[in-house]
């Protein structure tokens, strides 16, 4: 289940990203930070699940900080 999710996080950020580098329109930029916040989220469980916790930790971190962006970006965004 959760490489899946990864899966899709992992689809959803690249078709977010060439998007916006194919037609110069930036607006979904706001849900590609959120599925690479979410994917990173699903890499950290998946590692947490295995034998690396440290590396689950630091991507537990990471996906903090990237959820926070996009939290801002939605709050402040008109």
């Amino acid at each position: 289940m959760l490489t899946i999710l990864h899966i899709l996080f992992a689809v959803l950020t690249f078709g977010f990203a060439v998007y916006g580098l194919l037609t110069k329109n930036f607006e979904y930029q706001n849900f590609m930070i959120l599925s690479m916040g979410m994917m990173m989220l699903v890499m950290g469980l998946k590692e947490f699940r295995g034998k690396r916790k440290w590396v689950a930790y630091l991507m537990f971190l990471a996906a903090a900080f990237i959820l926070f962006v996009a939290a801002n970006i939605f709050l402040t965004s008109p």
